[in-house]
């Protein structure tokens, strides 16, 4: 079994009122064209084969399968947020040569990959410190922003509304160890 994306469903916790439990995610994937489907823990993240070769087109294959799969997630759930799509070795590219290095000290509670669709460029120069000093948005690749969150748990910074914020996009944020365990699956898969 090989993957090519990854799927990043926004706000979603699988098994919570609002959102599928995994059986019904990768179910109504498969039933939209998925050759094979593996969500991966409970937060959305999913890696995903679309069972046909892209061609170029726009959208891809991967995102006519999410497409297609959405009226049923949300009639079966009622989960209606959006998903992000990336080609799995584009997510492994944004983490290459650990570009968080540079920011994070003792005071680094999470690293965080934001995945943004839409909007418009960062409008700050990078790196670029919040004024409450818990968020430095460290690097910015295609469709995706490096951040290091400072404080703990709720009362750390917040990449997600930030680079929403800043870009006017739709943005989804997944933690560093998530990214490294997930492309760690697809690698064994």
């Amino acid at each position: 079994m090989t993957f090519t994306h990854v799927v990043l469903y926004r706000a979603m916790n699988l098994g919570h009122r609002g959102s599928p439990v995994r059986a019904e995610l990768e179910a109504a994937l498969l039933d939209a064209g998925a050759r094979s489907v593996r969500s991966f823990q409970t937060n959305g993240t999913v890696l995903l084969d679309p069972g046909e070769p892209d061609g170029g087109g726009d959208p891809s294959a991967a995102e006519r399968v999410v497409r297609a799969a959405a009226p049923r997630l949300a009639e079966r759930s009622g989960y209606a947020h959006p998903a992000l799509v990336r080609p799995l070795d584009d997510v492994a590219a944004a983490i290459d040569g650990d570009p968080f290095a540079l920011t994070r000290d003792e005071r680094t509670y999470r690293d965080t990959l934001t995945f943004v669709d839409g909007g418009e460029p960062l409008t700050v120069d990078l790196p670029w410190t919040d004024p409450r000093d818990l968020l430095d948005l460290v690097a910015a690749r295609p469709g995706v922003v490096l951040a290091v969150v400072r404080g703990g748990p709720g009362t750390g910074g917040d990449p997600n509304s930030v680079v929403e914020r800043l870009t006017g996009g739709v943005a989804t944020t997944r933690t560093l160890g998530t990214v490294r365990r997930l492309l760690a699956a697809a690698a064994r898969a």
